[in-house]
């Protein structure tokens, strides 16, 4: 995420919070992120080859049914030929928004796909462990062998038993005989 992505999302989320419409904007750059990540639409923003006109449509298309602040800043990016950053923008304040409600977000990696409740019981623990609110999406990565590594913000706690067994080779490594 690029600091001028961070830098025009707080200005959006200082006139969405002026305004009252943070939910309404956060809840429309997710959906804008979406469709900012399909396959080839950032290249149809970004690319030279893509006529000034095709490109205007393709920005009022993007803008339609959202909110007046998110329309005006896509203007603005526009007009300022910074439509480079657009793609971040939607992390950058989705990252202010989860700061403003006091949360953060997180991953939950686990060797075996996790069910509702095993999630939840992550949720809590991750909460407790990092003093914070936290969102955890899981994640499956068979190469953990077994156990569950937690990822809140950018702190790593690690309970695979991947890592405990690094741990014992570097443990027996470092021993004399």
């Amino acid at each position: 995420m690029s600091l001028l992505a961070k830098r025009y999302a707080g200005a959006l989320f200082a006139l969405a919070k002026e305004k009252g419409a943070v939910d309404a904007v956060a809840a429309d750059l997710s959906a804008l992120y979406a469709e900012l990540h399909a396959p080839g639409a950032g290249e149809l923003l970004t690319s030279p080859d893509v006529h000034a006109d095709e490109r205007a449509a393709l920005l009022a298309r993007l803008g339609e049914g959202r909110h007046e602040l998110v329309v005006n800043t896509i203007g603005v990016m526009q007009r300022r030929r910074r439509l480079d950053v657009l793609a971040d923008l939607p992390a950058a304040f989705r990252e202010l928004y989860m700061q403003d409600r006091g949360e953060v977000e997180g991953v939950a990696e686990s060797a075996h796909p996790l069910s509702a409740d095993e999630l939840q019981a992550l949720n809590g623990l991750a909460s407790r462990l990092s003093g914070k609110e936290v969102v955890l999406t899981a994640a499956h990565k068979p190469e953990l062998i077994g156990g569950v590594r937690l990822i809140v913000g950018n702190v790593l706690y690690d309970g695979s038993l991947r890592a405990a067994l690094q741990q014992l080779e570097h443990q027996l490594q470092q021993s004399s005989i």
